[in-house]
């Protein structure tokens, strides 16, 4: 299952290390166009003549020479909204503070075997961004950006599963500003794979959350994609969870989820991961 539209973003990884543009952009020029740059000025030169979609600087243990190449990129990608995605090779609270401060949208740690997790990181902060330039116009040189929430989710069905009443109440009562969106809830994993299989073509989303008392979102989600229904296979589940370490996520894309969203849920976030997933 994937979770990468068809038409692939373009995004740039900025190091000074050649070893780790090449193994980078390996990984994954599979998921994305993939641009390298080695020094602050070259990716400057970049980010003029394309159309990025997301930074992804690479933080050695020589951390001064990584923040000092996002210095000179930094009026670029603020004017455009483009995110910045530190990727550290020994990550620490210090560096992912500064990193914060300077305007990062992401930090983790580069860890063998968490490739699924970082494409998942890169596309959520793609999709958080290309929300916000809806939301501003964008700059006027911008191609054209796809219809506004209001227009995709006209009578979608989502069904928003959580095993606490208040944080169903406070999802739909975001969504609820949608106008012709349909919301359904579910108070438990079980009850969540129930409904489905009972109308398998009704919902657009499931929005699942991942920690819930007795069957969790990670099982409800193997059991929907077992299911010999049509659309079992197909719907767009994504993960609502307050944990949103490596190992997690990937647990998360293990079971078959699309993506996640980190609790507290942004009300941003919310609507540019539901815009780009609803079917």
């Amino acid at each position: 299952m994937s979770n990468i539209s068809s038409e692939k973003k373009h995004a740039l990884i900025v190091s000074n290390e050649p070893r780790i543009l090449a193994e980078m952009k390996q990984e994954l020029m599979g998921h994305f166009e993939v641009s390298i740059a080695a020094s602050g000025a070259s990716a400057l030169a970049v980010l003029e003549m394309n159309d990025i979609a997301a930074v992804i600087i690479y933080i050695p243990e020589n951390r001064e020479k990584a923040f000092s190449m996002y210095v000179r990129i930094f009026e670029f990608v603020k004017k455009k909204i483009v995110p910045i995605i530190f990727l550290a090779e020994k990550g620490n609270d210090k560096d992912e503070n500064v990193a914060f401060m300077m305007g990062a949208v992401d930090y983790s740690t580069r860890r063998p075997g968490a490739l699924k997790a970082l494409i998942s990181r890169i596309n959520l902060r793609i999709s958080a961004s290309e929300y916000e330039k809806r939301l501003t116009g964008g700059e006027e040189s911008s191609p054209p950006v796809p219809a506004a929430p209001q227009t995709i989710l006209k009578d979608k069905a989502i069904l928003v599963v959580d095993d606490l009443e208040l944080n169903r109440y406070i999802i739909c009562d975001m969504l609820s500003e949608i106008e012709g969106l349909i919301l359904e809830c579910a108070a438990d994993g079980k009850e969540a794979v129930d409904k489905f299989a009972e109308e398998p073509k009704r919902y657009s989303l499931i929005l699942m959350d991942v920690q819930m008392s007795g069957m969790d979102g990670l099982d409800a989600t193997r059991a929907i994609r077992a299911l010999n229904c049509e659309n079992a296979r197909d719907i767009p589940i994504i993960a609502a969870t307050a944990g949103v370490g490596e190992d997690e996520i990937e647990l998360c894309l293990e079971a078959g989820m699309n993506g996640y969203l980190e609790k507290p849920i942004a009300y941003d976030k919310l609507f540019a991961v539901i815009s780009e997933h609803c079917l």
